[in-house]
């Protein structure tokens, strides 16, 4: 199955989205931004989705 990832990095909060091939978003997670370093901030937001994605249906994660 292949997905789509999203980053938006915001002001106070980065947020990381995964959508499927059917545009159904998947998984999302919202991290602080670190203005200092928005590297940190996306790291930490990708580090907060899921290594492997479970068989289902199911529309976010946890």
């Amino acid at each position: 199955m292949v997905f789509r990832l999203g980053i938006d990095t915001g002001g106070t909060y980065t947020d990381a989205v995964l959508v499927d091939g059917q545009q159904k978003v998947v998984a999302t997670v919202k991290s602080l931004t670190t203005r200092y370093d928005l590297t940190i901030g996306i790291g930490n937001a990708l580090c907060g989705l899921p290594a492997e994605m479970p068989r289902g249906n199911f529309t976010s994660w946890p």
